[in-house]
């Protein structure tokens, strides 16, 4: 599979009404990201993604070093 486009982000964003999968709070487009839970950008697989914001998402990374 490949990259997620912009066009993919927004789609996904969209249909999960634009709410962290962690908090379930609704928060605009540009606080959001697309996290690959097996940490393989190529594997787009809905499962495999996590819509967080961008604290959470730095969070994240920071806790699995």
């Amino acid at each position: 599979m490949a990259l997620l486009s912009e066009e993919e982000k927004h789609s996904l964003m969209k249909r999960r009404g634009f709410k962290s999968d962690k908090t379930k709070r609704r928060h605009p487009p540009s606080k959001l990201v697309v996290h690959h839970k097996n940490r393989d950008p190529h594997n787009n697989r809905p499962e495999n993604l996590r819509l967080l914001t961008k604290q959470e998402h730095k969070d994240l990374h920071k806790r699995r070093k």
